[in-house]
């Protein structure tokens, strides 16, 4: 899984072999992975920037871990570190994985997921505008 291959120079592109599709590594990902990844991302940061947004009118943060995190500091950037590392390297460790049928789901859970929770923060943002 963890080769000098995986950030430098990568060499399998595919399985040579059907029946090793299942469980196999590969060094280069290609364009698809790519743009599931930068959605995610950009999701990701939509979502922080909404939650900060959503607080600074007074909003409540229901996760624990992150509230812990947004009362250490009167900087957003911790919560913003936390979160972004946080889904960099389990979407980094999804991807080595993705021949994985379970990787492949985590990732369209974590895609999902995130596009639902972006169509809250537009509802909410409505539903705050209105309240204006």
């Amino acid at each position: 899984m963890y080769s000098r291959y995986a950030l430098f120079g990568g060499r399998r592109r595919t399985i040579r072999r059907d029946d090793e599709r299942n469980g196999a590594f590969v060094d280069v990902h290609g364009p698809r992975m790519l743009v599931v990844v930068m959605a995610i991302i950009a999701l990701n940061l939509l979502d922080a920037w909404f939650t900060l947004l959503f607080l600074s009118h007074g909003g409540k943060e229901m996760n624990p871990v992150v509230q812990m995190v947004l009362d250490l500091s009167v900087q957003p950037w911790p919560f913003l570190l936390l979160k972004t590392l946080g889904i960099g390297l389990a979407c980094a460790f999804l991807i080595l994985t993705k021949h994985f049928r379970s990787a492949r789901i985590g990732l369209a859970i974590v895609l999902i997921g995130y596009t639902v929770l972006l169509g809250w923060h537009l509802y909410l943002l409505t539903w705050l505008q209105l309240a204006a």
